[in-house]
């Protein structure tokens, strides 16, 4: 039977796995999902400026 002193030293290391998985999550993934959400609202900003010059254009034409 596991002694209380073995059961703390089981819960400390994997305390520390957890602990490095969160640091992993951190410092790399959540860079990626920065990174891909910069280059979404590229795309979204550019969509929308297209989408609004050709408005602006079909006004011109239509009050012409």
């Amino acid at each position: 039977m596991a002694t209380q002193s073995d059961k703390i030293a089981k819960l400390e290391k994997e305390v520390a796995i957890i602990s490095e998985r969160i640091k992993v999550i951190k410092d790399n993934h959540l860079f990626h999902i920065e990174k891909d959400i910069s280059a979404i609202k590229k795309v979204v900003w550019t969509a929308g400026f297209l989408l609004f010059s050709n408005l602006i254009a079909f006004i011109f034409t239509m009050l012409q």
